[in-house]
């Protein structure tokens, strides 16, 4: 055969694939499809006229179909949504179209899921969250990104090794559903793919460059036809319903560790998440520490929504045990700290004995080592601190001190008592504090 025919040949074997509506999520999209040896692959707008079932694919980027908006107004923060609920039927039948034609849908996971706020639900829409609302299979959000990804199909190393990252991960509770797991992050399935069909890949977002557009979907469109093909020689999945009996042994073992395994991950997550004082600042410093004082000493604490950095301690009973300013700087503490933590005392109605803390992320851009990270506060500051009824504790004093009460060598009620009655600079060691 002759090269202008084989040339004709691989034309007529290419799919048709359709990426949708990537301007919702802000890039230009390639005037001219990309040319793969195994893929045409065509941009289309979000509100464009051609159908999915008239390609052999369809890649998008979830949350396209809704918005999410963050307000401020003088009754605290609205989070506001909108969902082009006409548009995203109209997809939600075209899907279904194309994959009862045997063709795929490739949803992109660049985000966390939000799904539910205040009462509302929103689990239901985006075209990505409806194809993955199946009963027992579950979807949680990481609290950070996750971009070192255990690969577990080589088809799609190449596109992971430099796009690869997970906002999300799933569990399958469902017998019914069939999947093949492309990737996990900290063990959590991370990028799958449910009935053959459906890919769901966890993803940085691209460079919004033609080059870079092009280099991203074509070995998206590689991977995924790559795959689709060696499952169509997998053996069929009919032989699974039969079943030897040591299988019902070995599978019912395997979840027993799984189990086991999913539960030391979520401590080791847990864990990590209390580190998250020692390097963020503003909300996400705030909401550190909040996890630590709740779940690592178990203390009820109250957020007040006027001061986003403070936090009230509660005892037992509900009442207010210690006030919390919270703060993240790239240098040390300064006069002006303990100044904000007393005047936040007395715009929140405490008297002047009432036990306050400023808890600081100092050294925020400095410190490349936690040996770094420990860095002293000047006397100046710490005797000021106790002229002012104010208790200083850098976050890496907080983790320590976490430690040492994890080790049983300091009770709740010994840190309640620390907190309450101790102004200055509460540093702590391994060996205790002072």
């Amino acid at each position: 055969m002759n090269s202008d025919a084989e040339s004709k040949n691989d034309v007529s074997h290419r799919l048709n694939v359709l990426v949708y509506g990537i301007e919702r999520k802000g890039f230009n999209a390639p005037e001219e499809p990309i040319q793969t040896r195994e893929c045409n692959i065509q941009f289309a707008p979000f509100d464009t006229r051609q159908r999915f079932q008239e390609f052999d694919g369809v890649i998008l980027f979830q949350g396209i179909f809704e918005k999410f908006n963050l307000s401020q107004n003088y009754s605290g923060s609205h989070l506001a949504h909108h969902c082009e609920r006409d548009e995203l039927d109209k997809r939600k039948k075209e899907a279904d179209l194309l994959l009862r034609g045997g063709g795929f849908l490739c949803f992109l996971l660049s985000e966390t899921f939000l799904d539910q706020d205040g009462g509302r639900n929103f689990e239901g829409t985006d075209l990505a969250k409806f194809h993955l609302n199946y009963r027992n299979f579950y979807r949680k959000n990481f609290s950070n990104r996750v971009t070192q990804l255990r690969i577990l199909r080589d088809e799609f190393r190449q596109f992971l090794q430099v796009y690869g990252a997970a906002s999300s991960h799933f569990q399958n509770l469902n017998d019914n559903i069939h999947w093949h797991v492309i990737a996990e992050a900290f063990r959590k399935v991370c990028g799958m793919i449910l009935n053959e069909q459906e890919y769901f890949v966890p993803t940085l977002l691209p460079e919004n460059h033609p080059e870079c557009l092009n280099d991203y979907f074509s070995q998206l469109a590689t991977a995924i036809t790559t795959t689709a093909m060696r499952l169509d020689q997998s053996p069929l999945a009919w032989t699974e319903e039969f079943e030897f009996d040591e299988e019902v042994i070995l599978r019912e073992e395997l979840q027993s560790w799984r189990a086991r395994a999913e539960q030391i991950e979520a401590r080791m997550e847990q864990l990590a998440a209390y580190k998250g004082v020692l390097c963020w600042s503003g909300e996400s410093l705030v909401d550190a520490v909040g996890t630590v004082l709740r779940t690592g000493f178990n203390y009820r604490i109250n957020a007040v929504d006027e001061f986003r950095e403070d936090l009230t301690i509660l005892d037992d009973e509900g009442q207010p045990l210690c006030l919390c300013e919270i703060k993240g700087t790239n240098r040390g503490v300064k006069r002006e700290h303990i100044n904000q933590a007393d005047s936040h005392r007395e715009r929140s109605g405490f008297s002047k004995e009432f036990p306050v803390l400023l808890i600081i992320n100092s050294a925020l851009k400095g410190a490349r080592s936690v040996k770094k990270k420990d860095q002293s506060i000047a006397a100046e500051q710490v005797r000021h601190a106790k002229a002012m009824g104010v208790l200083i504790l850098r976050t890496l004093d907080l983790v320590r001190l976490l430690r040492l009460y994890q080790r049983d060598e300091i009770s709740q009620n010994d840190v309640s008592r620390l907190l309450a009655t101790s102004a200055g600079w509460l540093r702590v060691a391994d060996s205790g504090w002072a």
